[in-house]
Parts: structure tokens; C-alpha cells; sequence
């Protein structure tokens, strides 16, 4: 049996866990960019989760083709989108080979401000079936600013501050498990802790030691997590200041490095 066989049915898969600009870092050669430990090594942030009989991605980054090659993504149900930065926006266009392959148009969901933006890079795409031999995406463009559901699968889209764009991480409920994915932040307002609050998965974004305008540092992210109160953490969205062992080392029990491919079970 290989191992893609042997996937959980259910289950969450770190796509990419890195910042902006990837590890290593084009032109750098500190030692997490120089490492030898395959966790250092992070594509930009996305997440595939497949629950309730969706196959869902959160975030198309520039590496998505390599993405869902590496981690065997069998299809997509739909694309969440948590903002509009190029880092989670520009591998949009390979949507079109799940098209292809399911024979079916693919549903898109974000803020109304992102999707705006998506529409506008990715001008192209549409809802129609293209003619014998071009190749687009076959989309439709949802704004959302309130729950949803995908078949069985409840979404909550959550607005968070980053900077000047508008962003939200989603919380994903299946009536056994709930899971939560804010990789981009850096503040949060008390009701959107009260919703995430007991999650059984927060996955949040801790991009280094240092201050940053619109992201969380380790110690940020670490107080906010004590206030959510999660079963388990995993941090995301980490710059090359950030060697996964030595962090690993020094967080509290029930708080990981995610990875790239790290797999969990729901």
C-alpha cells in the first residue's frame, strides 16, 4: 500500500508553511536556509483539508503545482481565499487542471474586497466551458461574510488585521471535529477569540521572534493561544528566523512547528 493510499480519509495537510518568500530565501545562506532537516525547507503558506466529503484548499500560493504534487491533493471542492497578497493568490491559474480532471466548475470564496482582487488579476477566468483546446480555469466567484456551509461542512470566515488589505482565517466545523486556519495576523478581536475558543485545531501564524507590523511573533502568537485555549496548536507562516527544531525546543506541550506535508489525522 503506498502511502497515499494509506491517507486518513479525513484529514488536514500542511501544503506550504512558510512566509512570503519561501525557505531558503533566495540570496541567503543562514543556517535554516543552508539546513539539511527537510522541516526548514517551507513553501508559501496553504492548507488542504478534506472533511464531511469536501476536498478543500485554503490558499493558492505560487507553489500550489508543486504543492499538490508532492502531497498527492486528489481534487478540489472549492478555493478559500484568506486575503490577496501574491503569496496566497498567484497559482490560482492551476485550478484548472482539478477542472479538467473532475469535469466540473470549481467554486471560489473569500471577502468581497479579495475576491475584487482576484477577479481583477485573474481576469480570464469565468464560469463558461471553453473551446476545443484552451485551457482556463472554469470558476465561480463567491464574496462571503458570514457562515456557510460546503455539503455537511460549516465555514466561518473570520476577519483579522494584517496589515491594510482585508483578511480573514476560517474555522471548519464537521460536527466532530473543529478546526481553525489564521495564517496571516497580527491582531485579533475578542469575538473572534470567543468563536475559536476550544477549537480541537488552531493553526496559527507566528513569523519569528522579532516584531513585525502584520504578523505575529512567536511570543504573540504563544498569548494568544493561551487565550483560545485550542486541544492543539500548530504554528504557521514562518520566516527563515525560525529553525524548526530549535523552536520546537521551546514552546509549550500541546504547541508544534508545522511543517511542509505534516498530515494530521481528523
Amino acid at each position: 500500500m503506498s502511502a497515499r493510499d494509506a491517507a486518513p480519509a479525513e484529514r488536514l495537510v500542511f501544503l506550504g508553511t512558510g512566509t512570503s518568500v519561501g525557505i531558503p530565501m533566495i540570496g541567503c545562506d543562514c543556517a535554516v536556509c543552508r539546513s539539511g532537516d527537510p522541516r526548514n525547507h517551507r513553501r508559501r503558506t496553504s492548507l488542504y483539508l478534506a472533511a464531511a466529503g469536501r476536498h478543500v484548499v485554503v490558499d493558492t500560493p505560487p507553489d500550489f503545482r508543486e504543492q499538490v504534487l508532492a502531497y498527492g491533493v486528489p481534487r478540489v471542492d472549492a478555493v478559500l481565499f484568506t486575503h490577496s497578497h501574491a503569496d496566497h493568490l498567484f497559482g490560482f491559474d492551476d485550478i484548472r487542471r482539478f477542472n479538467t480532471i473532475q469535469d466540473s466548475i470549481i467554486p471560489a470564496y473569500g471577502h468581497p474586497d479579495t475576491m475584487a482582487d482576484v477577479r481583477r488579476v485573474f481576469n480570464y477566468i469565468g464560469d463558461r466551458r471553453n473551446r476545443e483546446g484552451l485551457m482556463r480555469p472554469l470558476v465561480t466567484f463567491h464574496d462571503v461574510e458570514e457562515p456557510f456551509n460546503l455539503g455537511d461542512l460549516r465555514v466561518q470566515p473570520l476577519p483579522v488585521e494584517h496589515g491594510e488589505r482585508a483578511t480573514y482565517g476560517y474555522l471548519f466545523e464537521t460536527g466532530r471535529c473543529r478546526v481553525a486556519f489564521v495564517p496571516d495576523c497580527h491582531a485579533m478581536v475578542e469575538s473572534v477569540v470567543e468563536r475559536l475558543r476550544g477549537v480541537d485545531i488552531m493553526i496559527l501564524d507566528a513569523l519569528r521572534h522579532r516584531p513585525h507590523p502584520t504578523h505575529l511573533t512567536v511570543a504573540q502568537s504563544l498569548e494568544l493561544l493561551g487565550r483560545i485555549g485550542a486541544g492543539e496548536a500548530y504554528l504557521v507562516h514562518m520566516c527563515h528566523d525560525l529553525d524548526h527544531a530549535a523552536t520546537s525546543a521551546i514552546l509549550p506541550a500541546g504547541v508544534h512547528v508545522s511543517y511542509d506535508g505534516l498530515t494530521l489525522s481528523l
